[in-house]
């Protein structure tokens, strides 16, 4: 009887989750027929984007340059941020007090995309790289902290332990038994946003805040696809060369 209960009501969660998906389906609109009527205009689009444009080559370079930038002073200033943060954030570590106050911000500031802060700084400071910067660093110190917290969380209790039995103080048993475990980690989280970051900075350009964006941008409103076809191909350069030098040196921190 119970068995029969629980099939039961197993089938009518199923039936309620597959009902809800159905109407996600329907607001927001997804049709197959709408998809099949625009692929002949995707295919003209990226007709008309090749051969790519090769003599907007400096100006894709410098807005690569500066997406780059962007992402690299925004995520090491992020980083320095983050990794107090992310010691008031921690369970084990801050007083509970300290703790939920900090969680509360810290859950509060990463609701907010990097997009809308890159619309408010470009308010606040005027267009240009520099509320890219800002925006990047806002939520980028958010994020990793909430990743730090929970590395430190996370941490093997024993050389803690064993530290804090020799009279240690609290500050010696953070710098000799905390940070050492959480720090390859950390900076394994630091190049992985600086990735994102890379990706985020290129779009940022499309709310005045600098970057090859901002190219990508005025060729497209230009209509001039060739020329946006070369800012792609080197944005796609710069993202696969960043990865993988990213990814050898996570290789060399595990």
């Amino acid at each position: 009887m119970i068995k029969q209960r629980r099939t039961g009501l197993r089938v009518i969660c199923f039936l309620v989750v597959v009902a809800l998906y159905a109407k996600f389906l329907w607001d927001t609109e997804v049709s197959i027929l709408k998809l099949k009527r625009g692929l002949p205009w995707m295919a003209d689009f990226m007709v008309r984007m090749f051969p790519p444009d090769f003599s907007v080559l400096g100006s894709a370079l410098k807005g690569a340059l500066q997406t780059l930038e962007i992402a690299v002073v925004g995520t090491t200033l992020a980083a320095l941020l983050a990794l107090p943060l992310g010691f008031l954030s921690a369970r084990n570590i801050a007083a509970p007090g300290v703790f939920y106050g900090v969680r509360g911000v810290l859950n509060l500031f990463r609701s907010i995309d990097t997009m809308v802060y890159a619309l408010f700084f470009v308010a606040a400071v005027g267009l240009g790289p520099f509320p890219g910067v800002l925006a990047v660093v806002v939520y980028t110190a958010m994020s990793l902290a909430k990743l730090c917290s929970e590395a430190i969380e996370g941490i093997d209790t024993g050389p803690v332990e064993a530290i804090t039995a020799t009279g240690a103080t609290r500050l010696q048993i953070l710098r000799y038994g905390v940070i050492p475990q959480i720090i390859p980690l950390f900076i394994s989280y630091i190049l992985y946003r600086l990735e994102t970051n890379i990706r985020a900075a290129a779009i940022l350009g499309f709310v005045g805040a600098g970057g090859i964006g901002f190219y990508i941008q005025t060729y497209l409103r230009m209509m001039n696809y060739r020329a946006a076809a070369c800012v792609l191909l080197i944005l796609v350069i710069m993202v696969m060369a960043v990865d993988f030098a990213s990814s050898q040196i996570r290789k060399a921190l595990i």
